[in-house]
């Protein structure tokens, strides 16, 4: 066998051995604690620090292992704590709706442990535990620490921030609301709002499709979901973040605000934008919107008004995001003992960040919110839908078992995307992904099977059996190599290079997958580089680049085109196009008018000129 097909037997006998895996032993790299529950808290402390440290190790052991040590650790730890007998639940949560304090996460607040899946999980997945809530936080500390010390706010954000420092803000605020902004942008070049599966659609309520760990892990979610992933973000940063629903309505709320001295600066997630001041820069406070509704037209583009108007201002309501597992006697234990690096804010108590907010100016409400609640429920209505149940594990088996994409996920959440002494990088395990598939592709039928038999595939006899397993090896591989391609996208476009970026958006994605259920996602991204480009080096090319691929995902479908419309107004160096477009004769401007009108109502038929045409999925 060649050297070449040697090396996709090794990556193959990653993919197949994962049943394998499960005697594999973990061992943590710290000694193992001879502490018991006997023994004092301080002592017992040591649980907690392994459990961390097995969160820490989440890319070298599969996700099920290591969540039976971390539930294992953090109760064993919890059972040699003094619990108050007087300790009561945040009074927000007996105001909730009867149907969602009957939820099973808000049983027993001040007493429980730390909870494993529901028996019916199990056999089906390990996921369900209070072990999601502890890796999504644990996730979302590590990537915010990492912005917090990598990324800086680019030249026009920087120049609005500067502006702000002795008028209303301080220059501590200020590095705060920068913080926040870099988070926020994080967030939307992150967690992508694919077109929901047509088999999921009514199924869910906006935001409580994904619980915030698992938007995280597969980089997708809506406009809430969106939300929830900056909220944390924020809260591991020391930043108070909230929900802003305005009107009353039950329209879906889409920005978040984030309380920085006595604002609450907004973000809207569905437009991927800060909502702005007047002249379209900079980050709109709610207390200027309140005394100046109009300057919502900002954010109004040619072809889309802004949905909020100014009777919505009137009334504004601040929902609170607070996992039940945050709302637990157990997490504010836990949160006094966290520190150094395995500091997280694992508790929230909504009641004080209601008495903090109450003042605001603007705010007319506040309150606990519904929908983290719902989302934590959604595992078990996959479940328990037999359409939705398959899909499901389908989605558990590529981001959690230890095939090299899954691997590169992890890796990526954690922040490690180059290769360290002895460990590859992100990076490098999704381009070991491309390979592989590669690699299994040009070989023969003979070849692939002589491949799946040496990576200890017990293949039968039967030509069909074979050809069944080949065609499923086949699929699954070729699935990787399309995620591979988008995240090494992703990966570029934040650490701004911009070249490697539109590459892998363009060539290794769209061109290789035109049907990706990451097309808008894709179009963004290299729409975002290419605008990064234009404004880094004055490149008209590049601005016309951008313009196209923000422009032309342009149909109802797409959950970008709103945000994505003000961004292609918003480009630089097209401004001259646009003069010279508005001093033409008024007969031709009617006929560009009328023909901007046609494409808006219409998907557009064609794409930049180096995606392949096609039609846009369902």
């Amino acid at each position: 066998m060649s050297r070449t097909h040697r090396t996709s037997v090794i990556l193959l006998l990653l993919i197949v051995s994962v049943l394998g895996c499960g005697g594999r032993k973990i061992r943590p790299q710290v000694d193992d604690t001879k502490a018991t529950v006997a023994t004092d808290g301080g002592s017992s402390k040591q649980f907690v620090d392994q459990a961390m440290t097995y969160l820490r190790d989440l890319d070298r052991y599969p996700a099920g292992k290591v969540k039976v040590e971390v539930l294992e650790r953090m109760n064993r730890w919890l059972m040699s704590q003094k619990l108050d007998p007087t300790w009561q639940p945040d009074p927000m949560v007996a105001e909730l709706p009867d149907t969602i304090r009957s939820l099973p996460g808000l049983q027993d607040l001040e007493s429980r442990g730390f909870l494993d899946q529901p028996e019916q999980f199990t056999g089906v997945t390990f996921r369900g535990s209070e072990f999601d809530f502890l890796v999504g936080t644990f996730w979302a500390k590590t990537i915010s620490d990492w912005i917090r010390k990598n990324q800086t706010p680019q030249a026009d954000m920087q120049a609005f921030l500067d502006a702000q420092i002795d008028q209303t803000l301080d220059d501590s605020q200020v590095n705060d609301l920068g913080l926040a902004y870099l988070l926020f942008d994080w967030t939307v070049r992150h967690i992508h709002p694919v077109r929901a599966n047509e088999l999921e659609e009514g199924k869910f309520a906006p935001g409580t499709s994904r619980d915030t760990w698992n938007a995280l892990q597969l980089n997708e979610g809506d406009a809430l979901e969106r939300a929830r992933v900056f909220i944390q973000l924020c809260r591991q940063q020391g930043l108070d973040a909230v929900v802003v629903k305005f009107g009353n309505s039950d329209k879906v709320p889409q920005v978040v605000g984030v309380a920085i001295g006595r604002e609450l600066f907004l973000f809207d997630m569905a437009y991927a934008l800060p909502i702005s001041e007047k002249d379209g820069q900079g980050i709109q406070r709610l207390s200027h919107l309140v005394d100046h509704p109009e300057d919502l037209e900002a954010m109004a583009s040619e072809n889309y008004k802004y949905p909020v108007t100014a009777e919505d201002i009137e009334k504004v309501t601040l929902l609170i995001d607070a996992p039940s597992t945050s709302l637990t006697q157990a997490t504010q234990l836990l949160e006094g003992v966290l520190s150094g690096d395995s500091t997280m804010k694992v508790h929230v108590a909504p009641s004080s960040l209601k008495d903090h907010l109450s003042n605001f100016q603007g705010v007319t409400d506040i309150q606990l919110w519904t929908v983290p609640f719902e989302a934590e429920a959604a595992i078990t209505k996959r479940l328990d839908d037999p359409v939705l149940k398959p899909l499901f594990q389908v989605e558990r088996w590529i981001y959690d078992t230890m095939t090299p994409f899954a691997v590169a996920r992890s890796l990526q959440l954690m922040c490690k995307f180059d290769d360290e002494t002895q460990q590859k990088g992100a990076r490098s395990m999704y381009m070991d992904t491309r390979l592989m598939e590669r690699q299994f592709r040009i070989a023969n039928p003979r070849e692939q099977l002589e491949m799946m038999q040496m990576a200890g595939m017990d293949l039968p006899d039967d030509p069909k059996v074979q050809q069944f397993f080949l065609d499923r090896v086949q699929k699954n591989v070729l699935l990787w190599r399309e995620l591979a391609s988008f995240n090494l996208g992703v990966i570029a476009l934040g650490d701004a290079q911009y070249d490697s970026a539109i590459y892998f958006f363009e060539e290794g994605t769209l061109k290789e997958f035109p049907s990706t259920r990451f097309k808008s996602a894709t179009f963004y991204g290299i729409a975002r580089s290419a605008e990064a480009l234009a404004r880094q080096d004055e490149n008209k090319e590049m601005a016309q680049k951008a313009y196209d691929f923000y422009t032309s995902d342009d149909d109802v479908l797409s959950p970008y085109r709103r945000g994505n419309a003000l961004r292609a107004e918003r480009l630089p160096l097209l401004e001259s196009k646009k003069k010279a477009e508005q001093e033409q004769p008024a007969e031709d401007s009617e006929m560009k008018e009328s023909a901007r009108e046609t494409k808006a109502e219409e998907p557009s038929k064609t794409e930049p000129s180096q995606p392949e045409p096609e039609t846009p999925e369902s």
